[in-house]
């Protein structure tokens, strides 16, 4: 249910950034990726990070079925279709490597945010 929810927030990401200019689809997919892996952490109390990865794996199989539906769209006369992979392959891997580190920095803050409070000694 965690990788799930954190993946769709990912995917949202995704689909928000296709046909933007590289700075800005960089910012766009940062932002979803580390709201993804905050999701997925905070519904997830163990192996946080575990679960950050998995909602970056399911935004992006998310995003892919999107691609997918639109090309269907297209096949049927709608709108143009959205690519998978937009520029060149060495920027689609650097996108992806970039969702995945947004995805773990938001775990930490999860974990950071969901640690308890150290125990204080009462003299």
């Amino acid at each position: 249910m965690a990788v799930g929810w954190g993946g769709l927030a990912g995917a949202v990401g995704l689909m928000c950034a296709t046909g933007r200019d590289w700075p800005v689809r960089l910012a766009i997919v940062a932002a979803g990726f580390a709201a993804a892996g905050l999701l997925a952490a905070l519904r997830a109390p163990g192996r946080r990070a575990l679960h950050a990865a998995g909602a970056w794996v399911a935004g992006w199989l998310i995003f892919g079925l999107w691609v997918a539906l639109t090309a269907l769209a297209d096949a049927l006369g709608g709108p143009g279709r959205a690519d998978l992979v937009q520029g060149t392959d060495r920027q689609a891997v650097i996108l992806a490597a970039w969702g995945l580190a947004f995805a773990l920095l938001g775990a930490g803050v999860a974990w950071r945010w969901l640690r308890p409070a150290p125990r204080r000694r009462r003299y």
